[in-house]
């Protein structure tokens, strides 16, 4: 077994709580790692393995598909097209921060991390 990672992946997508947000959008970073049994290590093919510019496109398109209203939500729908897109992707934990949230403090992200793995034949 062998990780796969993405980091900081950055997309504009429109979700939040608030209409305005789901209206003017916000910027975000993804992160990702992927628990891969595959074989790419000795065959050197990119089918062997998660190709982490499928896995890009992947977040982009689940990303800009529909407005959620929390960042757990998105996470986890990412999360499950990964896993779905993905055979040799045993366990995805993944990361999705919201760039310089709306909120009384200053912060630089806020977001949401989770792992989603595949339940046993």
């Amino acid at each position: 077994m062998y990780k796969v990672f993405i980091e900081d992946l950055e997309f504009y997508s429109y979700h939040g709580v608030s209409g305005e947000e789901q209206k003017v959008g916000h910027r975000y970073t993804a992160s990702v790692v992927f628990s891969v049994e595959g074989t790419a290590d000795k065959t050197d093919r990119v089918e062997d393995t998660v190709d982490y510019g499928a896995a890009a496109d992947v977040i982009q398109r689940v990303a800009g598909s529909k407005k959620f209203e929390t960042v757990e939500r998105l996470t986890m729908e990412i999360g499950e097209e990964l896993l779905r897109r993905f055979a040799s992707a045993q366990d995805i934990h993944l990361k999705v921060a919201k760039r310089l949230p709306p909120m009384t403090h200053i912060a630089a992200e806020a977001g949401v991390e989770l792992v989603v793995s595949r339940k046993p034949a």
